[in-house]
């Protein structure tokens, strides 16, 4: 299995809000063909990318490439029109808007289909968790307190890019969970999502910045561009004639 599979469902979260909270699993319908975004973490750049809707059954693709490689990139959706250059993996999988698991999972990059089940208890674990909105006072500020000057400091937002282009003046929602202690890597581990704000224009399902507490610090993976209407060259794993 690709890295996508440590971090698939937040890159690829759909919300829903609840009363006390939101899960990751309820609004992955609201997903459209087309969409995509462009992670990075470290130095690994992975473009997200959801293929196809089909009944309950959702298929993503997902193609990695180092992150020095990917500066070089002017349009995503002609990078992957020619092949997508300079890839080290492309994978697709197919998730269950029911349950949230994957069904399917297939490796462009080796040809042959992947065993999902590894990945479905990691994904199940993860879109099913509650998620808790950051109260404003406990969020991150910017900025320093200035003598003399009115109102409290700034609270910290993303950047939100799409087609290249920073959209400024988009708010920002920050969700809190804990991950279970299941002796995974990101056990008891806290996780923090940043997406668009609802009144927003922007899809709020995708989250713009994610950061985990207690692993060296903090990781943190963070969206650096986002859009519409992409189409990939590959068939969706429905048409594929590779035997399972």
């Amino acid at each position: 299995m690709s890295r996508f599979v440590c971090y698939l469902a937040f890159l690829c979260a759909i919300f829903s809000l609840a009363e006390a909270g939101i899960y990751l699993r309820d609004n992955l319908k609201k997903a459209e063909a087309g969409d995509y975004l462009v992670t990075m973490q470290n130095k690994t750049c992975s473009l997200l990318h959801i293929h196809n809707k089909k009944g309950q059954l959702l298929t993503m693709e997902e193609i990695s490439l180092p992150a020095n490689k990917s500066k070089n990139i002017d349009s995503w959706r002609t990078w992957i029109q020619d092949g997508a250059p300079g890839h080290t993996s492309w994978s697709m999988y197919s998730v269950n808007l029911s349950t949230g698991a994957i069904d399917k999972c297939f490796c462009f990059t080796k040809n042959r289909w992947c065993d999902p089940t590894p990945a479905e208890n990691f994904l199940g674990t993860l879109l099913n968790l509650h998620l808790n909105l950051v109260p404003p006072h406990e969020r991150k500020k910017i900025g320093g307190y200035v003598a003399g000057s009115p109102g409290p400091r700034r609270i910290w937002e993303p950047r939100l890019i799409m087609d290249g282009t920073i959209i400024k003046g988009v708010s920002f929602e920050a969700w809190r969970t804990r991950w279970p202690n299941d002796g995974s890597m990101l056990s008891g581990k806290t996780i923090e999502v940043y997406v668009p704000a609802e009144n927003t224009p922007y899809p709020s399902y995708f989250p713009y910045w994610i950061q985990v507490s207690g692993m060296m610090g903090q990781a943190k993976l963070r969206v650096v561009d986002s859009g519409k209407g992409l189409v990939s060259p590959k068939p969706s794993l429905f048409e594929l004639e590779v035997p399972l």
